[in-house]
């Protein structure tokens, strides 16, 4: 009998060092640098991409923010880039620097009242990455209504100006909503599609939207990725999995490459996305 309870004893204490074990290396699976695929150089650039955070809860923004930290911290991200609406109101942004110090970076985000706005960033292997601002949430809803008024045009127009400006070698496009889609009436049809050439015309190689994408899915130029939330109204994303998921992006940036990874409040990579330069891939 005594045999047997130190032998269960022994038993118990192997386990409980096994789920220990387990916590330690398996509860943020992608921080690890043999998460990050057999194409990252050093010379590559990463940054964070994340939600705003009014709708969060305060603890669960400390758990968001030690994530994004623990991302910042391991792949040495330049800079973050926020979706919200709120511009640097945004409370994630404000709590970022009481969190955690190695989230003093630069965070970009809508300039309010401003309608376009675009950053433009040096890569480390030489060039630049333009992120260009956009609020569409008006030009949506005219759109949606049929409308082909002064505004409309006049929103379009200035979409055009700033876009036109962004020659920088990658080109990406924050936005709080999804690309136009759903169009019903035959003006509306005809706004969406010029919205889409636009974006085409002038080398968008991606759209990161909060309030997810269109039914174009995967496939869709330019390229659509939602950042993670739980914020209401998301139901226009191609993967409804992920309606209720929360976290943030990394994305890793290189001469031909942009890989976008998304991280759930986890820590653990839920989908890669890759887009490909193009002219570029067999350089």
């Amino acid at each position: 009998m005594k045999q047997s309870s130190w032998g269960c004893t022994i038993f118990i204490q192997l386990s409980l060092c096994l789920i220990v074990y387990v916590s330690l290396h398996l509860g943020h699976p992608f921080f690890s640098s043999n998460n990050d695929g057999g194409n990252a150089a050093p010379l590559d650039l990463y940054f964070i991409s994340v939600a705003g955070g009014g709708f969060r809860p305060l603890h669960h923004q400390t758990r968001l923010l030690r994530l994004m930290e623990k991302a910042a911290e391991t792949y040495k991200a330049k800079f973050v880039v926020s979706s919200s609406e709120l511009g640097e109101k945004d409370p994630l942004l404000q709590n970022a620097t009481r969190v955690s110090s190695s989230l003093k970076l630069p965070w970009y985000t809508i300039k309010k009242g401003s309608g376009y706005s675009r950053e433009r960033i040096a890569m480390p292997f030489g060039g630049s990455l333009d992120v260009v601002f956009l609020d569409i949430g008006s030009l949506q809803q005219e759109v949606l209504g049929g409308s082909l008024n002064g505004p409309t045009i006049s929103q379009l127009k200035g979409l055009t100006r700033i876009l036109k400006a962004a020659d920088g070698d990658w080109r990406i496009v924050v936005g709080l909503h999804p690309l136009l889609a759903y169009t019903v009436t035959k003006e509306a049809k005809e706004v969406a599609r010029t919205f889409h050439e636009i974006m085409t015309k002038y080398g968008v190689n991606l759209y990161i939207s909060e309030k997810g994408c269109t039914s174009g899915g995967r496939n869709e130029s330019p390229a659509c990725i939602t950042v993670p939330s739980q914020s209401e109204n998301r139901g226009l994303t191609y993967d409804s999995k992920r309606e209720m998921e929360d976290g943030f992006l990394i994305h890793r940036v290189s001469f031909s490459e942009f890989v976008t990874y998304t991280i759930n409040a986890s820590g653990q990579v839920i989908d890669t996305r890759l887009v490909k330069q193009k002219g570029k891939e067999a350089i």
